[in-house]
């Protein structure tokens, strides 16, 4: 049987067709309203003439705006309702970041929110992600969405209470994962002395705080807690076991300090006898989770006193010897001449 093949007109008007869809998409036409959202893949040949970037991204049906920062610099994709619109974004990018080198490949389209909505949302986002190292913040119609790292614990704390307290009118959060700063190493240190316990160095959440905090509490029979720990990201695995482990070791010695620096821990300080002292580091090594190492420099209180007492007493024994040689000295009578000397 003869195969049976297509007439050539039919394949050019098929061919046209394409073209003129591919044409369609690449200007920005289309039936759909989830078309608007083709601008954030390619660049409009009204701003600045950039060329096509292409991504693979899936993103939503709607009005989208995004910027993220990168390194020394910020890149701005999505729409921009007018090309005003654009420069008063533009001023709010500076004042935010005066240093960043601003990439802006944002295309003008309609149907988006109404501007002063818009442009609140975008403001607000702009703020939240001048508190980030790194990161993002994105804009589906009046959603917004931020993550990213925190450029430092206070940064973090900004951010937020701002995307829990009072939004611009109309505005939503979708999500929000920002992360405190990266520690590195991840430190943390519990100084007991005979009036306080002092806590610094890095938690990794609020919920771990609280539990620092209560854990001291019932642990230590102290009128004082100085807490300056901060939240930052990057703490090792079974991190509040092993800090719960320090802090029931250092609760046995009568003064002293534990540090936790990454996967190492030391403590040290000054047990109340000498059982103790061999009790707290064999504890220690116990309960901390395997991949924690630990040193121990812990003394007792006899050790110590007799330490002590051999300082006092040794130089007074020196100084009283020094003085009855002296005083053996002077009771000798003085020697006579020898016959036929002067």
């Amino acid at each position: 049987m003869l195969e049976r093949r297509p007439r050539p007109w039919v394949l050019s008007v098929v061919v046209l067709a394409a073209v003129a869809a591919g044409i369609g998409v690449r200007v920005g036409f289309g039936t759909e309203p989830s078309l608007g959202a083709q601008a954030w893949f390619v660049a409009s040949p009204v701003a600045n003439a950039v060329k096509v970037v292409e991504t693979n991204e899936v993103l939503p049906s709607g009005y989208v705006w995004s910027a993220t920062r990168i390194g020394s610099g910020l890149r701005l994709r999505g729409q921009v309702p007018s090309e005003e619109d654009r420069r008063t974004m533009l001023g709010m990018v500076k004042a935010h970041f005066p240093d960043l080198e601003v990439e802006d490949r944002l295309k003008i389209a309609a149907g988006g929110p109404p501007k002063e909505q818009w442009l609140g949302a975008v403001s607000f986002g702009l703020k939240q992600l001048s508190h980030l190292k790194r990161g993002s913040a994105r804009l589906y119609n009046v959603t917004l969405k931020v993550d990213g790292e925190a450029r430092s614990a206070a940064d973090y704390a900004e951010v937020k209470k701002a995307l829990s307290g009072p939004l611009p009118t109309g505005l939503n959060i979708a999500a929000e994962s920002v992360r405190p700063p990266v520690a590195d190493p991840f430190v943390f240190v519990a100084d007991l002395n005979a009036n306080e316990l002092s806590l610094w160095g890095s938690v990794p959440s609020e919920t771990a705080r609280q539990n620092v905090r209560e854990l001291s509490r019932q642990l230590f029979e102290r009128p004082g807690l100085d807490d300056r720990l901060e939240l930052a990201s990057g703490a090792p695995r079974n991190w509040n076991e092993a800090v719960a482990a320090s802090l029931r070791a250092l609760s046995r010695l009568d003064s002293g300090k534990i540090s936790l620096s990454g996967l190492a821990v030391t403590i040290e300080g000054v047990a109340p006898d000498k059982g103790t002292a061999v009790a707290v580091s064999y504890q220690l090594r116990r309960d901390l989770p395997a991949l924690f190492s630990t040193s121990e420099s812990i003394k007792w209180k006899e050790a110590a006193a007799s330490r002590d007492a051999a300082s006092r007493v040794i130089p007074r024994i020196k100084e009283r010897a020094r003085s009855e040689d002296r005083a053996a000295s002077a009771s000798f009578p003085k020697l006579l001449p020898l016959s036929g000397s002067d």
